[in-house]
């Protein structure tokens, strides 16, 4: 919970936001560091976030110092910052429109919430103050992340999926991988140093061959820290993901037969397969779920950032000097070679 603070109040640092190069200068209010549409972004807002980031690199065990001024560091958090505010402005002016709105009652539902994980008031308002946040500050932002949240789902949910899209992203070969299951197996092994003690394994279990004598067995003999308190058990697994030899005996091998013994880098191994599942590949109706979870996060993406976009650039945003993002994070441009003599 402490982490769900920080990132509120510096989700401008942690998430991207649409950067448009702006004007600065003459259009932006006193006391403002950017016009956006009918409102303004002021100087307290900066400052209040620039104060909170101060804080939370102190405290926040093996952050970087903070980053000192004229460093191209310092120009992105100032930026990312500004963004997050300008951001947080068009989207509250968008949402009106929309009407969209965050209920005193969601909002306070929320705040008790955060005060429940957080282990109560006392340590909620001991742990803002550690990061020089206000509880004012803590709601107004907490409403801005939830405002953002429910334009968001207004937007995606002008986002339509047809089964024939659905159909199209199935047969693509691209897209085949998804929907295929290799062969793979159940098996467990006993791994030994020497072939001699990987005999003297094979004839026990060969002898008995039950999960008792498995689980003695392993326990007893077995160098392998993974499996040998587990009746030597590895799971199921594909081809790939074990040592060649041993790989390749277990896959050969037959259900509930005890192996003679395997050399490989690791050592000698006594392996049992216990389960074989074929290679499956799911059907479309099988799948037909998962394309549209997939396809519909692509879409909703694409399409809340293609709403941002337009709506910033609707916004016709004026930077006061010293406070475009565009310009604080542009590259240095490259020194002019010297002049030949």
């Amino acid at each position: 919970m402490k982490k769900f603070i920080v990132a509120v109040v510096l989700l401008a640092v942690l998430v991207p936001a649409v950067v448009l190069a702006g004007c600065g200068g003459t259009k932006v209010p006193a006391g403002a560091i950017a016009a956006v549409g009918s409102g303004v972004v002021t100087q307290q807002q900066f400052d209040a976030i620039w104060k909170q980031a101060e804080a939370q690199y102190k405290n926040q065990a093996g952050a970087p110092p903070f980053p000192k001024a004229g460093t191209p560091q310092y120009d992105q958090l100032k930026a990312s910052i500004v963004n997050y505010l300008v951001q947080n402005e068009v989207v509250k002016q968008q949402a009106a429109k929309l009407g969209v709105s965050v209920s005193a009652k969601d909002l306070t539902t929320r705040i008790q919430q955060i005060t429940a994980q957080v282990g109560g008031q006392k340590k909620l308002d001991a742990l803002l103050a550690k990061n020089s946040v206000t509880m004012a500050a803590l709601k107004e932002q907490l409403q801005a992340q939830m405002l953002q949240d429910a334009v968001k789902k207004k937007v995606a949910s002008q986002t339509k999926l047809t089964d024939a899209q659905l159909l199209a992203y199935y047969n693509n070969p691209q897209n085949k991988h998804q929907f295929q299951a290799p062969e793979s197996v159940d098996a467990k092994h006993v791994l030994v140093k020497t072939k001699a003690e990987a005999l003297k394994v094979q004839k026990l279990l060969q002898a008995n061959n039950t999960p008792a004598e498995w689980a003695k067995v392993a326990k007893q003999y077995s160098i392998d820290p993974g499996s040998k308190n587990s009746g030597g058990s590895l799971g199921n697994f594909t081809k790939g993901r074990m040592v060649k030899p041993f790989e390749d005996a277990a896959f050969a091998l037959k259900v509930n037969s005890v192996s003679a013994p395997v050399h490989s880098q690791l050592g000698w191994h006594v392996i049992e397969v216990t389960k074989k599942t074929p290679a499956t590949t799911r059907t479309f109706a099988q799948a037909k779920a998962q394309i549209r979870s997939t396809l519909l996060y692509t879409q909703q993406t694409t399409a809340w950032d293609k709403w941002l976009k337009t709506a910033m650039a609707d916004a016709g945003v004026k930077y006061a000097g010293g406070f475009d993002p565009a310009t604080l994070t542009a590259s240095p441009s490259a020194s002019p070679s010297p002049s030949a003599t």
